[in-house]
């Protein structure tokens, strides 16, 4: 997948909230190694720098490197792109990237079905259209959630409605608040993402009933997406796979009469 201007935003709204960056996100895992989309034009990386407030030896380190590889140029400079943006993001020491498919000599080339032989944890472990593409959700879920430090970020780009042969799977919503009550994750950020036109517009989605709230007034986009920021609890615990809160009897009266009349 690549990264377009809504990930461009959001990453960088988490920078400006002290969530990533200034020392914080030394290590960074990506299972599937991002690129840049190109509907943010890679020049404008000096300005994201000013507006992220980074050092300024890491500013013009950044600028050394952009020029280099606009000039350079070839198969993989996307990919370059990308790594560079990430460095204002979260000024990161250590970057390991999982991807069958990946750029030579960066991207382990792991199959997500299996474990993963990786040592360490990481602050921020990414899945930018990654999860759907693999069958086995139990053992790519709980790779996450093993590799990512106590206290660390997980982020989910994924896709909702839509997205027709394009992987295995598509996401709702029930999956993330269920999966964070099974392992005690807290939600920094749930949100529906509009993909039917040329900029994508993402709406918060607070709880289960703003959900429901959005389906019911008939604001669910069909060609759509999740974004999630997820975060690992201090005192973490073996990963959890998630049951069905609607069938557990978790949900409060009204939202479960609503799960009930929904669409399906």
């Amino acid at each position: 997948m690549a990264l377009a201007h809504l990930h461009i935003q959001i990453l960088m709204a988490l920078r400006r909230g002290g969530y990533v960056g200034g020392g914080k996100t030394p290590n960074l895992l990506e299972l599937g190694e991002q690129n840049w989309f190109g509907d943010v034009d890679a020049n404008e990386l000096p300005d994201i720098a000013d507006q992220l407030g980074v050092p300024a030896t890491l500013k013009k380190e950044v600028e050394a490197q952009l020029a280099e590889t606009l000039e350079t140029g070839g198969d993989w400079q996307r990919f370059h792109i990308a790594k560079l943006f990430y460095r204002l993001v979260y000024e990161h020491e250590r970057y390991v990237a999982i991807d069958l498919n990946g750029s030579p000599g960066v991207a382990l080339a792991y199959d997500l079905n299996s474990p993963v032989p990786l040592q360490g944890q990481f602050e921020v472990v990414t899945n930018f259209g990654t999860s759907e593409h693999v069958f086995n959700q139990y053992q790519v879920f709980k790779t996450m959630h093993e590799h990512c430090a106590p206290g660390g970020l997980m982020l989910h780009s994924v896709p909702n409605q839509g997205a027709y042969d394009h992987g295995f799977f598509n996401y709702q919503p029930t999956f993330f608040f269920d999966l964070c009550e099974a392992n005690g994750y807290g939600a920094i950020l749930l949100g529906h993402v509009d993909c039917s036109g040329t900029i994508h517009k993402l709406t918060e989605i607070r709880n289960r009933a703003a959900y429901v709230a959005l389906a019911v007034q008939g604001r669910l986009s069909k060609e759509s997406g999740l974004f999630a920021v997820l975060r690992m609890p201090e005192s973490k615990q073996d990963f959890s796979p998630p049951r069905q809160g609607y069938y557990e009897g978790r949900l409060p009266d009204e939202l479960a009469e609503a799960w009930r009349q929904m669409k399906r």
